[in-house]
């Protein structure tokens, strides 16, 4: 199986050349013993309480003895801070005495250690790095792989607490930051809160609260988290309330429409001025920034449309409006462009010491398509929390950059929609440190007149990873299936293990079933690699790009192929069965699927024949046909599984 990337430390990636998770091929040897990886774990951490940099090396596989890795020995010895430079201004500690060691199979096994960051002027403060140990023929462990992004983020976070108790402020901020944090500490007087400040022409807007405001606002979704207990408003260089406290988020000034500031309430979209004009009522599902011309955005709400004209009044309902004649005027629509602390017109704050990076709210109709995050951080130039200017010792994002890739070529039933493809790529700074790449489709709905986004990391399953592909496979695009379900496929890293010998599937297509909702795509949920959960299969989903892999580094090969194996075949089928947490009668697929579907309920069932749906039980009997050779004699249900 391909390893998913593994985020070493900052901006340095440890490439697991050496196991690659290598699950597929096991050996007869025994398991890794809990207590013998604990004594591996204090014999590796003897060497790094000396300080023996070389000696410690040697507990990792010879693939592994790179920058990355002598970057974290150089951290965990106290040599260097994470940036692996300077100094480090405290202390840290490994305690592997009290590893959670878990056994994955015969050859690997994780242990969660934890670490100790230690200063005489501040509390201690712990954290944790994740190790994955290799099982060698001869009983000899090695590390393989390491995780140590939650251990970084916290690493940094102490550095700053002390840099920040070490040296005065006016060496750390900005003097428009410290003004900025001073004005708001008066503004507590009159609001619960102040969570940003937004410097416009060297002048501080302040975004102000009533009711308690949780960090979990922040979250991907912020509308999971309950908007009645805080509302948001607006305030001036002057100190004057322009935006009223009645709204669950205020966007960045200029963010949207230029000169105006988008506000949302209750999933409805309004506009103000910068001088506390109403200029749009918070009732419009969408804005649509327009590039040039004589209107300045686009307003929808429901099935009908108008134009917020260039002197922001708004026009009268648009008669036989198309949004498709009019989406090759939204802005950013079919451009490639990138995003980095360099590419706003302001700085917008957080009214915290802490924090060291900037925001950006992203306009709503990007984040709805899915082609930006709603919330953005990057570098913030007014800030020097951690006495560097190294981009290793930053946080938040380096740069985000959207790649147009065209439209699609997909045929429709009277040409009722039509699709454009982008490339997203998110360089990531600090703990997740890399590049980070996904697929985002618009598809412009003809019949609903409205457009939808959807975004698909290129990996399977939850695991962090970075969606670079290595393999030649490069497909993706969408069909209707019916005029509320379309099927979104991209080639993505998979990183499955086949039975036997049969090796691996790296990387392929992965199929995402997506729900016309509300006017949103929402994705139905499935882990499944193959599409045998909502259509029934036909030929065509036997063809398709895939790369897999065969045995184990330094001698691994792969191949790529056009066309499901007999191996992909039966784990295809297998995968249904596994779906359902099947006890399989064979060691070998138990092992297969071991971890593939929630490893944490370990409850299986010796018979999951109730649980299969029609378009299940459709499926495994085409899989049937394929590998027996004979021809399907099931009744054909609807695309949509029912029980």
């Amino acid at each position: 199986m391909k390893t998913k990337p593994i985020l070493i430390i900052i901006t340095i990636v440890l490439v697991v050349a050496a196991s690659c998770f290598a699950f597929f091929k096991y050996r007869s040897q025994n398991k890794p013993g809990k207590s013998e990886i604990i004594q591996f774990l204090n014999a590796f951490n003897k060497h790094i309480q000396a300080g023996n940099i070389d000696s410690a090396k040697t507990f990792f596989e010879d693939q592994q003895k790179s920058k990355a890795v002598k970057v974290l020995l150089n951290v965990l010895t106290n040599k260097t801070n994470t940036g692996g430079k300077d100094k480090p201004l405290f202390k840290t500690s490994m305690n592997t005495e009290d590893a959670v060691v878990n056994i994955i199979n015969q050859e690997y096994a994780t242990a969660i250690v934890v670490t100790r960051f230690n200063h005489d002027d501040v509390s201690e403060n712990r954290s944790t790095i994740l190790f994955t140990i290799h099982k060698l023929p001869g009983g000899q462990y090695k590390i393989t792989q390491v995780d140590a992004k939650g251990f970084v983020k916290d690493y940094m976070a102490f550095q700053n607490k002390i840099y920040i108790k070490i040296t005065p402020e006016k060496d750390i901020y900005n003097a428009i930051t410290l003004a900025a944090f001073k004005t708001a500490d008066q503004l507590k007087t009159r609001y619960d809160s102040v969570v940003w400040f937004d410097h416009v022409n060297q002048k501080t807007f302040y975004y102000v609260v009533k009711g308690k405001f949780s960090l979990d606002f922040y979250n991907p979704n912020p509308y999971k988290t309950k908007h009645d207990e805080f509302k948001m408003g607006l305030v001036n260089p002057d100190l004057k309330e322009i935006i009223p406290v009645e709204y669950d988020l205020i966007h960045n000034i200029g963010g949207t429409v230029d000169g105006l500031i988008e506000v949302e309430k209750a999933g409805k979209k309004g506009l103000y001025n910068i001088g506390g004009k109403l200029i749009a009522d918070a009732d419009y599902d969408d804005i649509y920034p327009l590039k040039a011309g004589e209107n300045l955005a686009i307003l929808k709400n429901g099935r009908d449309f108008f134009y917020l004209k260039g002197d922001t009044t708004i026009s009268d309902k648009l008669t036989d409006f198309k949004i498709a004649d009019a989406i090759t005027q939204i802005k950013t629509f079919g451009e490639s462009y990138e995003l980095s602390e360099k590419s706003s017109k302001n700085i917008m704050e957080y009214n915290s010491r802490d924090w060291s990076t900037s925001i950006i709210i992203s306009p709503s109709y990007l984040a709805n398509l899915q082609l930006l995050p709603r919330f953005i951080d990057f570098p913030n130039p007014l800030r020097k929390l951690s006495g560097t200017d190294s981009e290793e010792m930053q946080d938040g994002s380096g740069s985000i950059a959207v790649s147009f890739d065209g439209a699609g070529k997909e045929e429709s039933a009277d040409n009722w929609f039509e699709s454009v493809y982008y490339t997203i790529a998110n360089d990531y700074l600090g703990g997740r440190g890399g590049l980070y790449q996904s697929k985002n489709v618009l598809v412009v709905d003809k019949k609903r007149n409205q457009i939808l986004g959807f975004n698909a990391d290129l990996t399977l399953g939850e695991e962090e990873s970075s969606g670079n592909l290595t393999g030649d496979c490069r497909e993706y695009s969408i069909k209707a299936l019916n005029d509320s379900l379309f099927e979104f496929k991209t080639t993505s890293d998979i990183g499955v293990r086949l039975q036997g010998e049969a090796g691996s599937i790296d990387e392929g297509r992965l199929y995402h079933y997506l729900q016309v909702k509300d006017g949103k795509f929402v994705a139905l949920e499935s882990k499944r690699v193959f599409p045998t959960q909502y259509v029934k299969l036909d030929d065509s989903y036997l063809q398709g790009c895939y790369t897999l892999g065969f045995g184990v580094y330094p001698d691994r090969k792969t191949k790529t192929v056009d066309h499901l194996t007999k191996e992909m075949l039966q784990y295809m089928k297998n995968e249904i069965y596994a779906s359902y947490k099947y006890r399989f009668k064979t060691k070998e697929w138990s092992d297969v699927f071991e971890y593939r579907f929630n490893s944490s309920d370990t409850t299986k069932n010796a018979n999951v024949d109730d649980s299969l749906t029609v378009i299940d039980k459709y499926n495994i009997a085409f899989i049937n046909s394929k590998l027996n050779g004979k021809p399907l004699n099931v009744k054909i249900p609807n695309s949509l599984a029912a029980r």
